[in-house]
């Protein structure tokens, strides 16, 4: 196991109402003033927007309301809430929705202390040292940005992430009822997003992290189970208890502790997405993983031969990824990426790109463009 140091700085109301309850604990935060950041019209719709809002005039906090965040967020558009909240000298960005709209808001909240380009934190190794907080209400778990460091944005045709203390959420509601109304594809692709960031950790080389994987292995299989079940049944609370607790928790450093993590889905994954904004980031993951598993299963063959025992409890690393493969099927996701309308001169286009600043992705098998071009043809 590697030596690590871990804090999570953030507060996380879960259950029912307490997205009624933010503006008392804003309070007690010493926050005054606060810009409110959502993304289309459903919180509004729903009545979220409207709560958040009586929550916060019921301890006499200002606050200012901004729209508009769209899927595969834009640099451009987290600009513009920079430019409102320092204008309006607010003291949080209040993040009403999921990821996308949460790392708007933290993109937003870190370039408001930044007299540069805010693209130098993704491309130029600038540190984010300082930052507005950060609070949520969240309204699709997948992203696990409600709980994390890390913050990831679209620019100039590259989907590019980064990472800081200094934007991690300073308090975070999660309320299972807010997620009834969800559709069942964007519950699908969020159940497979947070399975993969717990894969991202547990497909390591580090040796000696059984504890972290015997956990990690418990929250997949647990995400598997309840994640069936919403398919039946969207509003399930029981079920989005534990489908919810998995994603806050998959992406916030827990699952990670202690060994070298991977991430060469996730980076696949960004490509496709940046080149064509309209994929979803875990519909297409849970094409591009299976076909991961099978182009590295050599690497570690004692890892992969765990994670189809203890995940998928079949005896071969194989059964297990097909055991995913059926699952992902008993979720309607996408089994080929040509259901996403790409093309294969679109796929050497991602290839390249996806090499292009670091010269490989990932690290349970480091994986060049020729890699990553033979895993994205797999999977077409």
């Amino acid at each position: 196991m590697l030596n690590f140091n871990y804090r999570n700085a953030t507060r996380v109301l879960f259950g029912k109402d307490e997205h009624r309850h933010i503006g008392a604990e804003l309070q007690k935060l010493g926050i005054g003033k606060v810009l409110i950041v959502y993304g289309g019209g459903s919180a509004i719709k729903n009545g979220t927007i409207a709560a958040v809002q009586e929550s916060l005039e019921a301890v006499g906090i200002e606050y200012f309301t901004m729209g508009g965040v769209r899927p595969n967020p834009q640099l451009s558009f987290a600009q513009k809430v920079k430019e409102v909240a320092v204008r309006s000298e607010v003291d949080c960005l209040l993040a009403v929705g999921g990821g996308s709209v949460i790392d708007t808001c933290k993109v937003a909240a870190a370039a408001a202390y930044y007299d540069g380009d805010p693209w130098d934190f993704f491309t130029k190794g600038v540190a984010i040292e300082k930052a507005l907080p950060v609070a949520t209400v969240l309204t699709i778990p997948a992203a696990g940005s409600e709980q994390s460091v890390r913050i990831v944005i679209n620019h100039q045709s590259l989907k590019l992430g980064t990472a800081s203390e200094a934007i991690r959420p300073v308090l975070s509601v999660v309320n299972p009822e807010l997620f009834y109304t969800l559709p069942k594809y964007q519950i699908a692709a969020g159940v497979v997003d947070m399975i993969s960031h717990i894969f991202e950790r547990y497909f390591t080389n580090t040796p000696a992290v059984d504890y972290v994987s015997a956990q990690s292995e418990a929250a997949i299989r647990t995400a598997m189970t309840f994640g069936v079940k919403l398919m039946g049944n969207p509003a399930d609370y029981d079920a989005w208890c534990q489908v919810a607790m998995v994603g806050s928790w998959a992406h916030n450093g827990y699952f990670g502790l202690g060994r070298e993590e991977d991430w060469a889905c996730h980076a696949m994954e960004h490509e496709l997405s940046a080149y064509d904004p309209t994929i979803a980031h875990g519909a297409a993951l849970a094409v591009l993983t299976p076909c991961w598993m099978r182009y590295v299963a050599d690497v570690n063959p004692e890892r992969m031969l765990a994670f189809a025992r203890n995940i998928m409890g079949v005896e071969t690393v194989e059964a297990g990824i097909e055991a995913l493969e059926a699952f992902y099927a008993k979720l309607e996701m996408p089994k080929k990426l040509s259901e996403f309308g790409l093309t294969e001169k679109a796929l050497e286009v991602c290839a390249r790109s996806a090499c292009a600043r670091t010269g490989t992705v990932g690290k349970f098998k480091k994986l060049t463009s020729d890699d990553v071009l033979t895993i994205y043809k797999s999977a077409f």
